[in-house]
């Protein structure tokens, strides 16, 4: 049964799949369909809104984002306690009660209660992953969506250990771009994860899935789950600032380290980053 009982609080969603290896329903409606059965249970009363979905709809039908504020004012009681889940790298976008947890994917929002979730959709198809040798030292195909992104092209221009492929990596990529992203990653034995227009990336669960070690490059990090996660077991973190201290700390990792962080990677990618996963740990910290 859902709380808000309001149809233009979760419309389906409208536009084309991204990931464009996407199938199915993302985090917000994952979470409603498969856990909003027991949410009565909880402490918090869930604000069941897809709150990506509507503000994707309103860009891809061009109209003006709707002002759902004024229900969720009508509804929410402002001296009561809450949790949403959203995964739209802004949102919520609308004032919420005070005592609101907000498990957010893209983390820019950050006035109020707001926990970092991991920003994920479906698998990659496993049918779809390469089995490839590491021909390359490190990658990144995507687009720029963050200066971030433009210096650190900036910086390893010329190194031909590093492969990168600036394209418009968007949800109408085409199934050659796509297959390129999944070969390339694939074939490096570090796939660089800079931050985007949110403070997070997909690559960094992508690259766990294409058997690839990530390197987070943020100015703000972003590390879902951090109370029972040792990101460093599986991931190189660097802050943004520098750039020139990359190569030297990816060649310094020993091969040994390297095969214990794929392996550590693997072992908690389906209890901590798949749909599943991601879901009964929200579950785990609504108080």
């Amino acid at each position: 049964m859902a709380y808000l009982e309001h149809p233009i609080l979760r419309p389906k969603s409208l536009g084309p799949r991204y990931p464009s290896y996407h199938r199915g329903e993302y985090l917000e409606e994952y979470f409603f369909t498969n856990w909003n059965h027991i949410c009565d249970q909880f402490k918090r009363k869930y604000i069941d809104v897809f709150w990506t979905n509507i503000f994707s709809n309103t860009e891809v039908v061009g109209e003006a984002y709707p002002d759902i504020q004024p229900i969720l004012d009508q509804e929410l009681d402002p001296g009561g306690t809450y949790f949403t889940i959203c995964q739209f790298d802004d949102g919520p976008l609308e004032s919420l009660p005070q005592d609101t947890t907000i498990f957010s994917s893209g983390c820019n929002r950050m006035h109020g209660n707001v926990v970092p979730i991991p920003l994920i959709c479906s698998p990659i198809p496993k049918d779809s992953i390469p089995n490839n040798d590491k021909t390359h030292f490190a990658s990144f195909i995507g687009s720029l969506t963050h200066p971030i992104r433009d210096e650190l092209i900036t910086a390893f221009a010329g190194n031909k250990n590093y492969r990168f492929s600036c394209g418009s990596w968007t949800s109408r990529v085409s199934d050659k771009s796509l297959q390129l992203f999944l070969d390339v990653t694939a074939s490096s034995r570090f796939t660089l994860c800079p931050r985007g227009y949110g403070r997070t990336s997909f690559r960094l669960y992508e690259a766990m899935q294409l058997g690839s070690v990530p390197v987070y490059i943020s100015d703000h990090h972003v590390l879902p789950w951090g109370d029972e996660l040792d990101w460093e077991e599986f991931c190189v973190i660097v802050d943004a600032t520098k750039f020139s201290n990359i190569d030297r700390i990816l060649t310094r990792i020993t091969d040994k380290r390297y095969e214990r962080m794929l392996r550590r990677a693997r072992e908690i990618y389906g209890a901590y980053f798949s749909l599943e996963g991601v879901a009964a740990n929200i579950r785990k910290r609504i108080d």
